[in-house]
């Protein structure tokens, strides 16, 4: 099943925003001057997806893992400022929720795309909810093998795009899966496209030469930035186009 969401760029400022509005206000509009069709960015609410004695990874030098979802988080109000910040901006606002809870908060923020984390493609659950919003949903299959894949695709039976995706940080063009990227498109008859983790964009290039409907790289406005992300991400001299 075709759908509308093709042929677009979607800059990933995920967290890169460190819990902060006005930058996250600044990434939207480097992202816009960069062209990309999408900004994306991910609500993560402390309570509903982690132990608060949870390892942290080694990027977090003076928090642990709840303590940094639990400041990162935007309220309500921040995050319908931030959606209708992109609205004026004429850029579109998407957004990867971690939890059920978080479905729910931007069901009342009015959102008409999702995006599923490669992490989340296994939480069934988590689908079950967003198939009941009726709204397009986006997967990104990085952690996932093609069995994986299928119980998803099978869980939202419609409704959906793929994007292969390979979750090293960051990944050599060498394990960019092209190939998988082709086996996908002979087994789904959705639009399939490609959630890039190298550092360049050559692999993007490729993909799209290919067919890729939709590109997603990871966007900052430097990677000195403090998160996970940073850098990992491009800047705006290397993402424009």
């Amino acid at each position: 099943m075709k759908t509308k969401f093709k042929n677009i760029i979607i800059a990933e400022i995920g967290s890169n925003h460190d819990g902060k509005l006005s930058l996250a206000k600044k990434h939207v509009l480097a992202a816009k001057k960069c062209n990309a069709d999408y900004v994306k960015f991910q609500m993560h609410i402390a309570e509903e997806e982690t132990l608060k004695k949870a390892p942290s990874p080694d990027y977090f030098k003076d928090e642990d893992r709840f303590s940094y979802f639990k400041r990162i988080n935007f309220s309500f109000k921040e995050w319908k400022k931030l959606k209708n910040f992109c609205k004026l901006n004429n850029i579109g606002f998407l957004c990867s929720p971690f939890s059920i809870k978080a479905v729910d908060i931007m069901e009342n923020l009015g959102v008409k795309l999702y995006k599923v984390p490669s992490g989340e493609l296994t939480n069934l659950p988590l689908l079950e909810r967003l198939k009941k919003t009726k709204k397009h949903i986006i997967l990104s299959t990085g952690m996932s093998n093609y069995f994986e894949i299928k119980q998803a695709a099978k869980t939202l039976k419609k409704n959906f795009s793929i994007l292969q995706c390979t979750s090293i940080y960051p990944c050599p063009s060498s394990k960019a899966g092209l190939n998988v990227y082709e086996n996908l498109k002979k087994k789904y008859k959705c639009e399939i496209g490609y959630s890039d983790h190298t550092l360049d964009f050559s692999s993007a290039f490729a993909f799209a030469a290919n067919g890729a409907s939709i590109i997603e790289k990871h966007f900052t406005l430097s990677k000195k930035l403090y998160g996970s992300d940073a850098k990992h991400s491009m800047e705006q001299k290397e993402f424009k186009f």
